[in-house]
């Protein structure tokens, strides 16, 4: 499965492409659609493609629930994968 993630965007840089592989695939579109030219666009269009890409209906509070339940499975992906080095 190729992962269409802007690895230049911020936090992600540093990231390792393990760590994003293990995110499910809706982790992955709720992290495309908040990071590189995405994060920029208003929270319709982000909705909108989040419809797109995943087939569902998606709303505001999902979008902003899914992102912090995301973010903290990258913060204990990423604690893991410093564990193991």
């Amino acid at each position: 499965m190729k992962i269409d993630i802007d690895l230049k965007a911020g936090f992600l840089q540093s990231l390792k492409r393990e760590v994003l592989a293990s995110l499910t695939p809706e982790q992955r579109a709720v992290i495309e659609v908040s990071t590189g030219e995405m994060g920029n666009k208003p929270d319709a269009v982000k909705l909108g493609w989040l419809r797109l890409r995943t087939k569902e209906p998606w709303t505001k509070q999902r979008y902003q629930r899914a992102l912090k339940a995301t973010m903290a499975a990258l913060t204990l992906a990423v604690a893991e994968a410093e564990k193991q080095k």
